[in-house]
């Protein structure tokens, strides 16, 4: 729609230098308009193209940025979405680990064979989250 407009307002422009010079020529006017047109829609032509190829390129750069703007923002959201994977594991893992190291343990270290399996679990948790979420 934004291209449509300024087009329009080019030619809208262009017809109206091309009235103001058939408008105020002197009496052989009808020559010398007819003469001007063609240098007038000549000059027109090419700074209306000039303006068209400004405006596409500054367009072709807002869209590359909102393409890039969109990519980050997409980025982000990844990031922190392996990081609640992440924390998801660490602590399935480090409850697993607990349990797992308290019954394997022997008699009287239990405790110490609880903490040993939720560190365990804990980091082998996490890495197992990291790995399946990728960005």
């Amino acid at each position: 729609m934004r291209n449509f407009v300024q087009k329009s307002s080019c030619i809208v422009a262009v017809l109206a230098l091309a009235i103001g010079a058939s408008a105020c020529s002197p009496g052989d006017g009808p020559q010398l308009a007819a003469e001007g047109k063609g240098s007038v829609s000549k000059a027109a032509a090419s700074k209306t193209s000039t303006e068209a190829a400004k405006v596409q390129t500054a367009e072709n750069r807002a869209a590359a940025a909102e393409a890039r703007a969109r990519a980050a923002e997409a980025k982000i959201q990844c990031e922190k979405e392996r990081q609640e994977a992440s924390n998801r594991g660490a602590v399935v893992g480090g409850v697993t680990g607990a349990i797992v190291g308290s019954q394997v343990a022997g008699d009287g270290a239990k405790s110490e064979g609880g903490a040993i399996g939720a560190v365990g679990g804990v980091l082998a948790g996490r890495q197992i989250a990291k790995k399946d979420h990728r960005c």
